[in-house]
């Protein structure tokens, strides 16, 4: 008796289908940074104007951290940009993304969340950096008086365009069902998270001394979230369907192991969150060690879901 298969997806056509590379995970770290420099700039602008801060922590307006990091966040979602132009085939037609928007597509979704990104982001920027004090921007400082009135509705919109963003970058992947190491709903909420920390971690390796604990203490209290949701996601996939159990024993006990709990769970999360509270409750000393942990786990953990997802079997 012989048997045929009539359709493409059978184990001795695609046995496995690589097709992201480091590329993309190299776009999935900027996206997040980007996202999470955005909401973190943004909500600083809207929080302080509310008298939220305690008087110890509140910040100048506009003050440094603020300017770099609105000033940050385009510039590293467009680096972010060029390495996901590289992943395509066809370079030529990138802007067949921008003839339609279809509904049923992530892709076009992030597509169009860009166009929204980049001018509020560059709106924002242009005001808290105050080019009216630089005769050399003349051009700018006129959009700047144009833009200020408006800061506070740019901001709010910029806080939700980088929540956007940061949990795009997990939804580019999760909507991938043939994957099912990636077709987990949690894993857009990682991704989100782990971009924010990263921001917090990139603004306290720069911030003044006198700031640093402030950003110690956002970023100790995401990283704690991000463990709570990185743990969600593993739960999600060791209680979920067949093929998503044994995709994710792939990651937690097959080939990725090693480096998933050393790299991105012990590297990226325990020992930060245990350094930043010793030094969050005055234990400690600053360390760039700490952050430098961070952006290493967060980097590491969008190459192991990208490899991990494409090495795991299709047909186990």
């Amino acid at each position: 008796m012989t048997e045929f298969v009539t359709n493409k997806i059978n184990p001795h056509v695609l046995p496995n289908l690589h097709i992201w590379g480091w590329d993309v995970a190299i776009y999935l770290f900027l996206g997040g940074i980007a996202g999470g420099l955005l909401i973190i700039s943004s909500a600083m602008i809207l929080l302080q104007k509310g008298g939220i801060f305690n008087p110890s922590e509140r910040v100048e307006e506009y003050n440094k951290q603020i300017q770099i990091a609105s000033l940050l966040a385009p510039v590293v979602l467009g680096a972010g940009m060029f390495f996901l132009f590289l992943d395509l085939e066809f370079k030529t037609h990138v802007w067949r993304f921008y003839t339609h928007f279809n509904l049923t597509s992530p892709m076009s979704w992030g597509s169009w969340a860009l166009l929204i990104f980049f001018p509020f982001s560059v709106f924002q920027a242009i005001v808290v950096c105050r080019f009216s004090s630089k005769p050399s921007f003349l051009f700018l400082a006129r959009w700047e008086k144009l833009l200020e009135p408006y800061l506070n509705k740019i901001a709010a919109v910029n806080v939700h365009v980088g929540m956007g963003i940061g949990v795009y970058t997990g939804i580019l992947l999760s909507t991938y069902y043939a994957r099912p190491l990636w077709s987990n709903t949690v894993l857009g909420f990682v991704f989100l998270l782990s971009g924010i920390s990263s921001a917090a971690a990139l603004l306290l390796l720069i911030a003044p001394s006198r700031e640093k604990q402030f950003y110690t203490k956002i970023d100790m209290y995401i990283i704690a979230a991000e463990g709570f949701a990185t743990t969600l996601f593993i739960l999600g996939g060791v209680t979920g369907t067949e093929s998503m159990k044994n995709a994710m024993f792939y990651l937690i006990a097959g080939p990725y192991a090693a480096w998933f709990w050393i790299l991105f769970v012990l590297s990226g999360l325990i020992i930060p969150l245990i350094l930043e509270t010793l030094e969050a409750i005055g234990k400690i000393r600053f360390s760039p060690l700490v952050p430098l942990l961070v952006l290493v786990g967060s980097i590491s953990l969008r190459f192991i879901i990208v490899y991990a997802g494409q090495d795991v079997p299709t047909f186990a």
